[in-house]
């Protein structure tokens, strides 16, 4: 049926004027951050380069830098002293490229298929190769008028038990890798299964285990690939598990970067790192409840006492995990405030007692506070029963990420 003119001019009356926005900026409105701190983010590239002592730092930077957005970081990561980067997809790794990167990027998670060897080849990834039949793919993307060799790298499992030619079959791949034409074997690695432990024999057993598997390998000159082992904990201990065990050129942290311990004895603050994201948000609601009163989907918390709930715009859509209710907290007015009630899709409660909290009030879910107090994403996750990568990673895609350098007394709030 079609509209009358009266009808269409009321419609359009009952929206208003057309919007000043621009349709292009798709950036979420709701009142809610992940600051990602550059300067934090060059303090902690420099203490891996100071802790490499001499070896290249090949910064890791998969799952969109561990949520905090790769191509900022990435670029961040290169103006401080990081030489190469890491990814595990070829759509990651072409990100990168797209945004006008042409350091080195390894790509962790392989090739799996023919398509997928050409577009490492195209955007010149160096894809990691464990088995004959990633020796076969990388071989057939090559161009036969290409000036230069791919290059590959070769994982050697001797440990993991999750990906990597197994350590007795690693030298024969090697050769291989090395006679294929137009193949060039810029690197052989394994990775530490427990470098967070307090006991180094197994990931010196898994050093040791690399370097059987390397002895056919040129001990220097052109020929002889990069090779590499730790990650961040094992960065913190690299002459504890390597001395006397494996000669060693590059290092391969992740999590140290953004500022988080990868141990459970000893925090960030003791490590010397900083915190690069802060996840912020705005208090939308308050509510005076009376002693008694259920709070939340199914009524499973109820107030003990007359109090204050607070609503913050951050549900698990957002990267909130359910598991934190009636375990959480998180800071607002001066004090960590428990999360009460079932986290919902969009929105969390918090108690607050009788404090003067109002409704644009700031809290911090981790990181800096205003005030430059550290509240541990660690422990949060922690509270959360999972651990740190789980929680950045997690942080959805919804929350507007915004960069700053600088503490977060020196950065704008909008």
């Amino acid at each position: 049926m079609s509209q009358s003119k009266s009808q269409a001019s009321n419609d359009v009356a009952s929206v208003g004027p057309a919007s000043p926005v621009d349709p292009n900026d798709r950036a979420e409105q709701r009142p809610v951050w992940a600051w990602i701190d550059r300067s934090a983010l060059r303090h902690n590239c420099r203490r891996a380069v100071t802790l490499a002592d001499g070896r290249d730092v090949i910064g890791v930077v998969k799952a969109d830098a561990y949520g905090h957005g790769a191509e900022v970081v990435a670029q961040t990561m290169l103006a401080s002293g990081v030489k190469r980067l890491a990814v595990v997809s070829i759509g990651e790794g072409a990100t990168l490229r797209n945004a006008g990167i042409t350091a080195p990027i390894l790509l962790l998670g392989g090739i799996q298929s023919r398509v997928a060897a050409i577009q490492s080849s195209q955007h010149n990834l160096t894809p990691v190769i464990d088995d004959e039949q990633g020796l076969l793919l990388a071989s057939g993307s090559l161009d036969s008028e290409a000036k230069r060799a791919v290059e590959v790298e070769i994982e050697v499992d001797t440990g993991m038990r999750r990906m990597g030619v197994l350590e007795d079959d690693a030298a024969g791949l090697i050769e291989k890798v090395m006679a294929a034409p137009g193949l060039r074997l810029s690197g052989v690695y394994t990775h530490l299964a427990r470098a967070d432990e307090a006991d180094p024999e197994p990931s010196r057993a898994q050093c040791l285990a690399l370097a059987k598997a390397i002895r056919g390998l040129p001990e220097s000159g052109a020929g002889r690939p990069s090779i590499h082992v730790v990650n961040s904990g094992g960065l913190f201990r690299l002459n504890e598990f390597e001395s006397g065990q494996i000669e060693t050129d590059a290092v391969r942290p992740g999590l140290m970067l953004y500022g988080l311990s990868p141990f459970a004895d000893r925090s960030a603050v003791e490590l010397d790192l900083q915190p690069v994201m802060t996840l912020e948000a705005q208090v939308v609601a308050t509510r005076r409840v009376s002693a008694g009163t259920a709070v939340g989907y199914g009524g499973e918390w109820v107030a003990p006492v007359d109090t204050t709930i607070a609503t913050l715009p951050l549900g698990y859509a957002d990267g909130m995990p359910r598991a934190l209710k009636g375990r959480g907290k998180i800071f607002l007015a001066g004090e960590m405030r428990p999360i009460v009630g079932r986290i919902s899709m969009d929105s969390l409660c918090l108690d607050v007692g009788d404090a003067a909290v109002e409704v644009g009030d700031l809290a911090t879910v981790f990181g800096l506070t205003p005030g430059g107090e550290r509240v541990p994403v660690e422990k949060f996750a922690e509270d959360a029963g999972t651990i740190g990568y789980e929680i950045l990673v997690g942080i959805g895609q919804r929350v507007q990420r915004r960069t700053t350098d600088g503490s977060p007394t020196e950065r704008a709030r909008k």
